[in-house]
């Protein structure tokens, strides 16, 4: 299945296999999981656990910066 993502502005079209997870969609496009939020690309925006199975609707990846 294809999932259209958004990480800041830029929009990739994603092809994982039905049933993936959040965790799933962060391994394939290598991104640290502890760096990031998986949310729904909606008005309002719904987190993703990464142990949940993606949504059949637009994703957004939220790139979070700390320090301490």
């Amino acid at each position: 299945m294809e999932w259209q993502v958004t990480i800041d502005d830029e929009v990739k079209n994603v092809d994982l296999a039905d049933g993936s997870t959040a965790n799933d969609l962060v391994n394939h496009l290598e991104l640290h999981p502890d760096s990031l939020l998986v949310v729904t690309d909606e008005e309002k925006m719904k987190p993703i656990p990464l142990i949940s199975k993606l949504p059949d609707k637009p994703i957004r990846i939220i790139l979070v910066a700390s320090g301490g």
